[in-house]
């Protein structure tokens, strides 16, 4: 919706009925009145240029309609709160890998409606479901690859690929295509080949050991091993050892994220942190076609000045820890967004567009890396048997400061600076907010729910921590 929510150049080309005579208003370009026999009237046809082909285009959301275009996107966001949610529990559940590959699936089948849409209705009906799908792939992809990765490795899983590279890449896919229908084919298209995946991709195994289904999570590792020419650890028959085993599977619910007192504050706090990423993240990227200049090279230079800083954030994540690399791109990423909002009382002029425009990417792109150690953050926090359920409810707190975000860039039209102060405030409120949380880098991922008791031993404790403990320098070499 960066593109689709664009608005090419307009004018008004007719009167009050289609039986009018069209009138070329050439004086008055974007006025949403003309005259007709001396009498100004509403236009409702409009012309646009025909150098993109957006929502606003072929919808023709100007006028007294274009509060419509920042509504579809928060009903997309609203969208993928309902998947978040549902994905939170179902892939806790079923497992991992049939969530995700059902939500690719489904994006691939709903971005084709999409791209037949005939009214602005029923395409604000199909970006919710695709808004439900993407809840789905977002909240179980990087869990279901974390799971397999060690502490190290867990801070490149959610980003390579970079969503930053994915953003300037779709971009250039935008600058080339320049049509709203064409992208929904084209992302379609793109979706399809990793289907055929299903067949090549496990199960997580440590869903497996958190619902003590342990026989299958030692298939899975001797698998992964023999693919890698490697015998099956020795420690394999330890899985499931140390856990301390319920008489029978336990299913977890939205309310176990409270019974525990350590993991109940985290996740209170982290709960405005997820908030403060979905209102900084998507307020500024959506606010990304308000800025001067053109709208290609714009998000083609946002994705390229994000790509490096995302590789220096996995570097950092391992060298300062996930707290400190929060603090410090959320620190900096506060004080540009301060700097726009302070722009936007310069005199008009290059100066000003200079500066907001190369302040907002700089924002823009240091938000961007704070996602990476937050996510990460999130999944070492959580046990494996609600690691899934607690990803995802952080998501869903995402998708509310996200559906708050398109109506800061509308507010940001009324009140110039807005948007880029209230995203500064929020960045710094959260960085105090995560500083009672432990750094997780050197954090071994639980799989089970223990609760933190003078009354429990080091040594259960440990045990509790599951199978990573005792063979996670083995497993490293298969």
């Amino acid at each position: 919706m960066v593109f689709g929510g664009a608005t090419p150049k307009w004018r008004c080309i007719e009167g009050m009925s289609e039986n009018a005579t069209l009138l070329t208003n050439g004086t008055d370009e974007e006025s949403c009145y003309v005259t007709v026999n001396g009498v100004s009237k509403q236009c409702e046809v409009f012309s646009f240029n025909d150098d993109m082909n957006t929502a606003v285009s072929q919808f023709s959301l100007v006028c007294g309609r274009e509060w419509i275009s920042s509504t579809i996107t928060s009903i997309q966001m609203a969208g993928i709160f309902v998947g978040n949610i549902a994905c939170g529990q179902v892939a806790d559940l079923i497992g991992r890998k049939k969530p995700f590959f059902g939500a690719i699936l489904t994006l691939v089948v709903l971005n084709i409606g999409t791209a037949f849409s005939v009214s602005w209705v029923m395409f604000a009906v199909f970006r919710f479901l695709l808004g439900v799908a993407m809840g789905f792939q977002l909240t179980v992809q990087y869990n279901l690859v974390a799971e397999f990765t060690l502490a190290k490795w867990r801070t490149w899983v959610v980003a390579i690929p970079s969503w930053a590279i994915e953003s300037s890449v779709f971009g250039l896919v935008c600058w080339a295509l320049k049509d709203l229908f064409w992208i929904h084919i084209v992302t379609a298209a793109v979706g399809c080949p990793f289907l055929f995946t299903y067949w090549f991709v496990p199960e997580s195994f440590r869903w497996y050991i958190g619902h003590d289904k342990t026989d299958k999570a030692k298939k899975i590792v001797s698998r992964i091993a023999e693919f890698n020419g490697k015998g099956p650890p020795k420690s394999i028959e330890l899985i499931g050892g140390g856990q301390l085993m319920d008489k029978k599977d336990r299913t977890y619910h939205f309310l176990d994220l409270f019974r525990d007192r350590t993991i109940r504050l985290y996740t209170c706090l982290l709960i405005f942190v997820w908030i403060s990423l979905g209102l900084t993240g998507y307020g500024i990227q959506f606010g990304v076609p308000k800025l001067s200049g053109n709208l290609f090279v714009n998000m083609f230079v946002l994705g390229l000045a994000s790509s490096p800083v995302q590789f220096i954030c996995i570097w950092l994540q391992n060298r300062l820890g996930r707290k400190k690399t929060t603090w410090l791109f959320y620190g900096l990423g506060a004080v540009a967004a301060f700097v726009v909002a302070t722009a936007g009382r310069f005199p008009d002029g290059n100066g000003k567009d200079w500066t907001t425009n190369v302040f907002a990417i700089i924002a823009l792109t240091l938000v961007y890396a704070v996602w990476s150690p937050i996510q990460t953050f999130t999944m070492e926090l959580y046990p494996t048997v609600v690691r899934n359920l607690g990803y995802g409810t952080q998501n869903t707190m995402a998708r509310i400061g996200a559906i708050i975000g398109p109506q800061l860039v509308y507010l940001e039209t009324m009140f110039e600076g807005s948007l880029y102060w209230i995203s500064g405030t929020v960045a710094v409120i959260a960085m105090f907010l995560i500083i009672p949380i432990p750094e997780t880098s050197r954090m071994h991922l639980a799989d089970k729910i223990v609760p933190i008791t003078d009354e429990l031993l080091p040594s259960t404790r440990e045990k509790a921590q599951g199978v990573e403990l005792t063979t996670e320098k083995e497993i490293t070499h298969m």
